[in-house]
């Protein structure tokens, strides 16, 4: 069962040792995504964001990054990841359906936003699996992303 559970003195050198490819390890911006590493020290000095680690049972497999972007004006999934040792189990859609489910939750918003390099054909697939639909709109970041948004206020 996938559960999401506070980064803490605990599991943070786990989380930070991450990485979604066996050639992106102790990468800051890996080929299709930040760092966890980057993504924590982001989070620490951004108030914005919720860091959380993806587990399965008492595993440690992934990583999110969530909350209020003001670049998008609206709540954005800003990093989820999958370790490389554990992709291709189901793994990332149950935790983006359970990342999305605590963003309503925490939120009580009704639009949520994901954005992701247009070379991510594996994300893009599992986003448009859940229900994010292209906006045709593009972020400016590292490398220009493509932002998707899902309508979860009947969700």
């Amino acid at each position: 069962m996938i559960i999401l559970k506070e980064v803490n003195k605990q599991n943070w050198l786990d989380i930070i040792r991450m990485s979604s490819a066996e050639d992106q390890k102790n990468r800051v911006f890996e080929k299709t995504i930040a760092s966890n590493c980057l993504s924590l020290a982001q989070a620490s000095i951004e108030e914005n964001w919720t860091v959380k680690a993806i587990y399965q049972g008492d595993t440690p497999i992934g990583f999110t990054m969530y909350g209020y972007s003001e670049e998008l004006s609206g709540y954005e999934i800003c990093r989820i990841m999958i370790d490389y040792k554990f992709q291709g189990n189901g793994y990332g859609k149950q935790a983006l359906l359970l990342v999305i489910q605590e963003m309503v939750n925490q939120y009580q918003c009704e639009e949520l936003f994901i954005c992701f390099g247009p070379e991510n054909e594996k994300a893009k697939q599992l986003y448009l699996s859940v229900g994010f639909k292209d906006t045709g709109k593009v972020i400016k970041a590292v490398e220009d992303e493509l932002i998707y948004s899902i309508n979860v206020k009947n969700s």
